[in-house]
């Protein structure tokens, strides 16, 4: 059994599997991994060709629903929801797997003049992976917690209810079927002029040199396509890509295991941020 949910550019959401006195869904394609375009030279005086790099090309999801019921109208509601050339969001849940990605519409075909209308619609999707709908967050921050029974309070020594700690490192587990970027979110409790990430794995480092003040975050993309550094500073977002740094890299994560710290002022006020990461699991099929 599966769902198949389409959201448009306005937020509105459709559920296309539980309305079949409506739509009837009967084929989906481009569920599969998509394929793979290799790239070879030959050599002169070698057999075969040598391996140059390989990609996986654009994935293209193509539904194939039956409209029944009230048939102008339903159609004209899918319209609504698959517009040509704009964005839309596709989510596939199965037993094992809920996911989304990202497309634009490319075609629409429909025979209206069929006793039973057919309608084929064509999604493109740039970015070829599924993501899972449930983001992975990793906390540097974390509470303690110190509460026990029985107790007492003594005014003079009291007793915490929790300690708020700072950790330095976190393990960033990936547990995709491919690298994936991150959104690095660091909140400001005090003024930081510096702030480091530094992936302990490989020794990378994303550094920012900006005059950062108490209630401030940044946000770090360094997904494919999506990369920015926005500070968000009394509601107002703002584009502070000039800060970085030269040198900084944004950060991959490897499949596995990836461990991370930061740094800010040059280690003398890390109690002063907290540092969050979050990524999606990324597959190539469902």
């Amino acid at each position: 059994m599966y769902t198949v949910r389409i959201k448009n550019i306005r937020d509105e959401e459709i559920t296309l599997t539980d309305q079949q006195t409506r739509y009837q869904v009967i084929k989906i394609t481009g569920l599969n991994p998509p394929k793979a375009q290799i790239n070879t030279s030959a050599g002169a005086n070698i057999d075969g060709a040598i391996f140059n790099s390989a990609r996986l090309n654009t994935r293209n999801i193509v539904l194939t629903v039956v409209i029944n019921g009230e048939v102008e109208e339903n159609r004209q509601n899918l319209y609504r929801f698959f517009q040509t050339k704009n964005l839309c969001t596709f989510y596939f849940a199965n037993q094992n797997r809920d996911v989304f990605i990202e497309g634009y519409v490319d075609n629409i075909e429909c025979d209206l003049f069929q006793k039973h209308e057919r309608m084929q619609i064509s999604i493109i999707c740039p970015q070829p992976y599924f993501k899972a709908v449930d983001e992975i967050v990793n906390d540097m921050s974390s509470v303690t917690g110190t509460f026990v029974f029985p107790f007492a309070i003594d005014y003079d020594d009291p007793v915490p209810f929790s300690e708020y700690e700072t950790l330095r490192t976190t393990d960033v587990f990936n547990a995709s079927d491919s690298s994936t970027g991150i959104i690095i979110e660091a909140s400001f409790r005090e003024s930081v002029s510096d702030l480091v990430i530094q992936n302990i794995d490989t020794g990378e480092a994303f550094s920012l040199s900006y005059s950062f003040l108490a209630g401030d975050s940044v946000i770090i993309n360094t997904n494919q396509g999506h990369k920015s550094v926005t500070l968000i500073r009394g509601g107002v977002s703002s584009n502070i890509f000039a800060a970085v740094q030269v040198g900084s890299t944004f950060f991959q994560l490897a499949i596995g295991s990836n461990n991370f710290g930061y740094l800010a002022d040059n280690g003398d006020k890390n109690n002063s941020v907290s540092v969050v990461i979050r990524h999606n699991t990324l597959f190539r099929g469902v």
